[in-house]
């Protein structure tokens, strides 16, 4: 598997962290919508170009980071956040079910 160069841009005006290549495109991005105290995931996406190397879940730690800091908790939409949110033991402090959310 190719070695990428990804950063990674916080961009909480539009609700969204972005991964961006060495060329600055957009190859990757995680995007959810705040409802009080709790931050939805709706979607994440990654080019399949890029698929397999771990950008979806380093996308998924960066919402998480974030939600922390902001103090909120994590729900999501999302198939894929969901599953590393469920099963990820580090982020069960911050994570909300689907049957949990109010």
């Amino acid at each position: 598997m190719p070695e990428y160069n990804i950063t990674y841009h916080s961009d909480p005006e539009h609700e969204q962290i972005l991964a961006k290549n060495e060329s600055d495109e957009k190859v990757g991005e995680i995007k959810y919508h705040s409802e009080g105290e709790l931050w939805i995931v709706d979607h994440t996406e990654v080019n399949p170009d890029y698929r397999g190397a771990g950008i979806a879940r380093e996308l998924v730690a960066r919402v998480v980071a974030e939600a922390r800091e902001a103090g909120v908790k994590l729900g999501a939409f999302c198939p894929y956040a969901e599953r590393v949110l469920s099963t990820t033991g580090e982020y069960s402090d911050i994570y909300v079910a689907k049957e949990d959310q109010q």
